[in-house]
């Protein structure tokens, strides 16, 4: 059984900035979570909570960390980007 995405108001920040058939191919990936989401390995330390989605577009390393709500069967796609800075990020966004 698939899982839902829902995407975090930062996600949907993320995606807008990015080229159109970028966000295509990232939307791809969502659904690829959503069929296996205890494929992707855990964070580590204070994100161990959240999971990490590795993908390459074009040479360039992306992540797409996620939560997965088992109760909901959902997930819920916290950010959204390349690997550059990525969980300086995510520490900024999760401090709010």
């Amino acid at each position: 059984m698939n899982y839902h995405i829902e995407l975090s108001q930062g996600a949907v920040r993320d995606l807008k900035k990015l080229d159109r058939p970028l966000r295509d191919f990232l939307y791809q990936q969502f659904h690829e979570i959503s069929a296996s989401p205890y494929h992707s390995p855990k964070l580590k330390g204070e994100f161990q909570d959240l999971r990490s989605y590795h993908c390459r577009y074009q040479g360039v390393d992306y992540r797409i960390i996620y939560y997965i709500n088992e109760a909901g069967k959902l997930i819920i796609i916290a950010l959204v980007g390349s690997r550059e800075n990525l969980y300086k990020e995510l520490r900024r966004r999760m401090q709010k």
